[in-house]
């Protein structure tokens, strides 16, 4: 949709994306859920595998999500009893019937279940992942604590946007720049469908600079696809790394103009974990701020097609040309 040769609305790019916390579904659980510009129902089967379905029974259009059960490896219509097993087929009617069951499929999505984390696989056509969503490390390894706190608000931009917001560190210093000082270095790596961003910067966090002598912040983020980054930060006294934090963003589309922004947070053990829990709760206070701050104005900018960018912000033109791949 173009309004005028300088704005858009992107489509919802392919990729992977978080649905939900493996935490927070159980086996028999069933969630309906709307993401994608879709209603799509969520559930886990008796063996504990996560499935995700188009949300409508392809008899008479019932919504699973609403009254559906899981039956063993499949769930069951409220309305009329069938049964959808887990690869999308209908295993099961439960009234005398003429002839075998329908051949007829409900559409099943890709999922994939790792990092304490269920995904799920858009793409605009169909079309099978061609990808894997990796393993972060952090969340098995039992030397990271977790924050207890976490980032979660919609916000009414495309997912794109907010994928955008770390190739444009020219508005670090203005709009986070309490905490942010200047730019120290900055690379980039572009690895197929990842996209590695380091930069240091000068950080300003006055009890961590009282407490630990904490001065620079080190990023490396990493993109992967549309859905998730990932930032693996080093705090620095000095040059000397004292914190290793993790900051993970899963974001999802709930239609072509708007986004559920999620962050979670980790710290690598400090000392001990009473200390560590007080300082990853204090950080994650800290970036939740800042990311709001960020949501303030995704929800009321609009995308320009061809800004007027200095050279110092070639990387939002590079990270425009890597996004492409994802329609």
């Amino acid at each position: 949709m173009c309004l005028n040769q300088n704005f858009r609305i992107h489509p919802i790019p392919n990729s992977w994306y978080r649905v939900c916390f493996s935490k927070d579904l159980r086996p028999g659980e069933v969630k309906p859920l709307r993401y994608f510009n879709k209603d799509i129902v969520l559930f886990r089967t008796e063996s504990g595998e996560a499935c995700v379905f188009d949300a409508h029974c392809r008899h008479l259009g019932a919504h699973l999500g609403h009254g559906g059960e899981v039956k063993g490896e499949g769930i069951q219509c409220p309305y009329h009893g069938w049964i959808w097993h887990k690869e999308g087929y209908c295993n099961h009617v439960p009234y005398p019937h003429t002839g075998n069951n329908p051949t007829v499929q409900i559409g099943k999505w890709p999922v994939a279940e790792l990092n304490g984390t269920v995904y799920a696989y858009y793409h605009s056509e169909g079309k099978p992942p061609t990808w894997e969503m990796p393993e972060f490390p952090e969340f098995s390894a039992g030397e990271w604590v977790s924050a207890i706190q976490m980032y979660k608000r919609n916000v009414a931009c495309s997912i794109q946007e907010i994928a955008e917001n770390n190739s444009d560190t020219a508005h670090f210093s203005h709009l986070h720049g309490t905490r942010f000082g200047k730019v120290l270095s900055e690379s980039l790596e572009l690895d197929g469908l990842i996209r590695t961003h380091i930069a240091s910067y000068e950080v300003r966090i006055p009890l961590l600079s009282r407490l630990l002598g904490i001065n620079e912040f080190h990023t490396t983020y990493q993109q992967y696809g549309l859905g998730c980054n990932r930032n693996l930060v080093s705090l620095k006294a000095n040059g000397k790394t004292v914190l290793e934090w993790r900051l993970i963003c899963m974001h999802t589309p709930i239609d072509k103009e708007n986004a559920e922004a999620l962050c979670v947070t980790k710290l690598k053990k400090f000392i001990n974990v009473p200390f560590t829990r007080f300082l990853v709760e204090l950080l994650t206070k800290k970036a939740c701020e800042e990311v709001d701050k960020d949501a303030m104005v995704w929800d009321h900018k609009i995308f320009l097609e061809n800004p007027p960018l200095y050279k110092e912000e070639h990387s939002i033109n590079q990270f425009r040309e890597w996004v492409e791949q994802f329609y």
